[in-house]
């Protein structure tokens, strides 16, 4: 996978977001869209302006310290769901400012 794409309606502003409420690093820019860094992962997002339509899919990040992602969002404002459990993986759900959807999970050891 080379990287994951996630429409907006203003990337200026959507750049500001991602970098300051979900701490990814902006590793390249264009005219038109940015490339973020996650974690030590090696597929990036990439953010672009362009029409936002609702998606079947969800970008999943992971987090070891779940509860204290969720209450950091909560913090930035974000409206994020309850921590949920499926299967021993716990999970909680929250959008961007455009409405695209992200869940960050943990997996115990």
């Amino acid at each position: 996978m080379d990287t994951i794409h996630i429409s907006v309606r203003c990337l200026e502003e959507a750049k500001q977001w991602y970098k300051e409420v979900l701490e990814l690093e902006e590793i390249y820019t264009a005219s038109h869209y940015s490339v973020f860094k996650v974690g030590t992962g090696e597929t990036p997002i990439t953010v672009g302006e362009g029409e936002v339509r609702p998606s079947s899919t969800t970008t999943i990040l992971f987090s070891e310290a779940l509860e204290e992602t969720r209450l950091k969002l909560l913090d930035r404002e974000v409206e994020a769901g309850p921590v949920l459990t499926d299967e021993g993986v716990t999970y909680f759900q929250f959008t961007d400012p455009d409405g695209n959807p992200f869940e960050v999970c943990h997996v115990p050891s």
